[in-house]
């Protein structure tokens, strides 16, 4: 079956499953040092019986026909740069910019997943209003799964950290989720192990240590010169409402967010304990986010940068 990018003037094409593109081999040679190795080597002649198409000779691939035509697409017909593209696109670029070493497209895959899995607190909370990536859980679970496929560790913080925010119970930590087009996404069983231990161990911990250390009475952020009984019963409510009755992972929640999402409008704590709350809630928020990679057993963000060095 033709594919739509055929080039009248082309000179050789690639078959991917049963689909064929009619593309340029100075392109592909330009891009990719396993094309021009391939290319570069002396071709033999079609035996008897082999098929030409259109006098091209034929470059059997065993990618996907969707994922072949996502870089021949980008290589191209171009346009993607600054435009946020879907998770299928970004994984193409990954995959198959490795496999035939096209560092332009491996490097614009790079970029967006590094975007939308940050190494600092600063970019993270950067990545939210413009996305390069649309979010969707299965899409967490993708990025989990190719990061432990490929070693791109420095992503599993945040998309671990992520999936753990979702609804959940005690039985089930969803290991799937169900992608746009109808297939399933199952989460890989060593990133399930890391997602349960950190679910039901380390992250309540992590964030009962740093960002939510101002709702213990006992912690130094509690203002016992607060005379107003209604600061202590805020707190006990908020408290209520992030671990009953399963916990609620806000560690990474700014103050603003903390307030809207587990306080009613009307809990207005008195001025001497909201300004000590939201330093405490702001300072935590810090401490959390320098531990998040240890909560699920992995090498510390400075660790994690050297792998983004090495990949440059």
């Amino acid at each position: 079956m033709r594919s739509d990018i055929w080039f009248e003037d082309g000179n050789v094409v690639i078959q991917a499953e049963g689909t064929l593109f009619k593309v340029h081999r100075g392109v592909l040679v330009a891009n990719s040092s396993v094309f021009k190795d391939m290319f570069s080597m002396p071709q033999p002649q079609p035996s008897e019986g082999e098929v030409n198409v259109e006098g091209c000779p034929v470059i059997h691939v065993s990618d996907s026909a969707a994922d072949v035509a996502i870089i021949l697409r980008a290589l191209f017909l171009r346009g993607v740069r600054l435009k946020p593209l879907s998770l299928e696109i970004v994984m193409a670029f990954f995959r198959l910019g490795q496999k035939y070493d096209i560092k332009i497209i491996r490097a614009e895959a790079l970029s967006r997943l590094h975007y939308e899995y940050p190494l600092t607190l600063e970019d993270y909370d950067k990545h939210f209003p413009e996305p390069m990536i649309p979010y969707s859980v299965w899409a967490d679970i993708d990025i989990a799964n190719l990061a432990r496929e490929q070693n791109l560790l420095s992503l599993l913080p945040v998309a671990l950290y992520a999936l753990c925010q979702c609804e959940i119970n005690a039985t089930e930590l969803i290991p799937s989720s169900r992608r746009d087009d109808g297939t399933t996404t199952t989460l890989s069983p060593s990133n399930i192990s890391a997602c349960f231990a950190a679910w039901t161990t380390t992250l309540p911990k992590l964030q009962s240590e740093t960002t939510l250390t101002w709702l213990d009475p006992a912690s130094e952020s509690w203002d016992l010169t607060c005379k107003k009984h209604w600061c202590n019963d805020i707190r006990k409510k908020a408290t209520r409402r992030i671990f009953v009755p399963c916990v609620q992972f806000v560690g990474l929640c700014t103050w603003g967010e903390f307030r809207d999402d587990y306080m009613d409008p009307e809990d207005n704590m008195c001025h001497r304990y909201v300004s000590v709350a939201e330093q405490a809630h702001k300072d935590g928020r810090i401490k959390f986010w320098e531990g998040l990679p240890g909560a699920f057993g992995l090498p510390g963000w400075d660790e994690l940068g050297k792998e983004r060095e090495e990949l440059s």
